[in-house]
């Protein structure tokens, strides 16, 4: 997983804005950011102290087995049974709390693929980890060829199980080709498409203002929120609908939301939504264009 950052649709670079050098971790955008526990869990395996890779630049040591594919890395069995692999990251990263294994290379030579029964890494009686937990910040150790995250979750034969997803929406992403109004489409409860792809994460739960949002973006952005557990509490317009202020709050009964409506579209949905128990709480018009939110318990 990389953080890419939108400079035109087509255009997505993984760069720090004003940074052009790929061989320096720091400018990437995703380097250092943090990487949370996605479920509770125990530590039975680990590495903390290889050291990193440069930019694209790998370091010799794991092409002779003395650095793990994973690099620092944590190994979590789930509460569920499952084996979580968080991969890649920097150099004394995890905490010591969290891993006990201190070397730096490993005295004999890595098993192939990323396996929790690496010998040398393998850890007894670990560490308790709960969801939502600190684990360390995203690196580039092992066999990375750029700063990033590398997690999947295996049973404990070591195969592949499938990560599944309350929110956040995906759109195909091939050669750097995507535009940023998708079409995206929400995970609701599904694990990620097995291709590469766009995810656009959950915005996080709480009250958020969002305003000057042109009127060509804002479906993308109204089904974003609307994914992340969060409805509209007011939106007011400007220029006949040219541009949308929002205010958004987590998400609680029902409720429905126009916008870009005629005056006669608008009375039209107010008479058949009041019908129907809803209650207008939010309305704004701004020259021929009317927005609006009905509520109800």
């Amino acid at each position: 997983m990389r953080i890419l950052r939108w400079v035109a649709d087509n255009n997505w670079q993984v760069l720090k804005d004003g940074q052009t050098d790929d061989t320096i971790n720091s400018n990437y955008l995703v380097y250092g950011r943090p990487v949370y526990a996605m479920a509770s869990g125990t530590v039975i395996g680990c590495w903390r102290n290889a050291p990193e890779n440069a930019g694209h630049t790998k370091r010799p040591e794991i092409a002779t087995g003395k650095i793990l594919l994973q690099g620092n890395h944590l190994w979590i069995k789930q509460t569920d049974g499952n084996i979580a692999l968080y991969a890649h990251a920097p150099t004394g990263g995890i905490p010591a709390s969290l891993c006990p294994n201190n070397a730096v290379f490993l005295t004999g030579k890595a098993l192939g693929g990323p396996v929790w029964t690496q010998p040398e890494a393998t850890v007894a009686n670990g560490a308790t980890v709960t969801a939502g937990q600190l684990l360390y910040h995203v690196g580039n150790s092992g066999n990375s060829s750029e700063p990033h995250l590398h997690v999947h979750i295996v049973n404990t034969s070591n195969t592949w199980q499938p990560m599944k997803f309350a929110r956040g929406q995906t759109t195909p992403f091939n050669n750097n080709t995507a535009s940023l109004n998708g079409p995206w489409t929400g995970l609701k409860g599904n694990a990620l498409p097995m291709a590469t792809i766009l995810v656009w994460p959950p915005h996080p739960i709480g009250n958020w203002t969002y305003d000057g949002i042109e009127s060509s973006a804002y479906q993308r952005v109204f089904d974003h929120f609307v994914d992340s557990g969060e409805m509209a509490d007011t939106v007011t317009c400007k220029n006949n609908g040219a541009s949308y202020d929002s205010t958004w709050i987590p998400a609680k009964g029902y409720w429905i939301s126009h916008h870009g409506m005629s005056i006669l579209d608008h009375a039209v949905k107010n008479a058949q939504y009041t019908a129907q128990g809803y209650k207008e709480t939010s309305v704004y018009t701004c020259g021929t264009v009317m927005v609006a939110i009905w509520r109800k318990p």
